[in-house]
């Protein structure tokens, strides 16, 4: 099992898990590259290098997360509507109503941030894949 495989783990990612508690392959998957990310290192063991690869990886798994918390963050929304509606004249109805505010705008800033952060992966691979070039370039003679 994952050193990732933990209560909370599981409790915020349930997707992430199969009946048994273990990771699906999917989430092996994810896993897989974000261990690439943290742990590029340069094939002699020295220096820095950054493995564009893993940065892509990344990015795009951080895609398909920002496209499965936006459609599945707001998945109750219609049964909520219902419910405050039913129930507008009651302290129920409009707790409802807050409640699903208030996830709604978590769920929508978490989406930006999620966002934000593959773009910057993709720019960030790209960087490092033109400089590469750019030195290349400079210095062959």
């Amino acid at each position: 099992m994952s050193d990732r495989a933990t209560a909370f783990d599981r409790m915020m990612n349930p997707w992430a898990y199969d009946e048994n508690g273990e990771l699906t392959a999917r989430a092996r998957a994810q896993e897989s590259a974000r261990t690439q990310l943290n742990s590029a290192r340069s094939s002699t063991g020295t220096g820095f290098s950054a493995d564009t690869g893993a940065l892509t990886t990344a990015a795009g798994n951080a895609e398909q997360i920002h496209g499965r918390l936006t459609a599945d963050g707001h998945s109750a929304d219609e049964a909520t509507g219902k419910v405050t509606t039913a129930l507008a004249d009651w302290a129920t109805g409009k707790a409802a109503k807050t409640a699903a505010t208030n996830w709604d705008q978590c769920v929508d800033a978490l989406a930006k941030t999620i966002g934000e952060t593959s773009q910057a992966l993709r720019a960030t691979a790209a960087n490092y894949q033109r400089q590469d070039a750019a030195l290349r370039r400079h210095m062959t003679f």
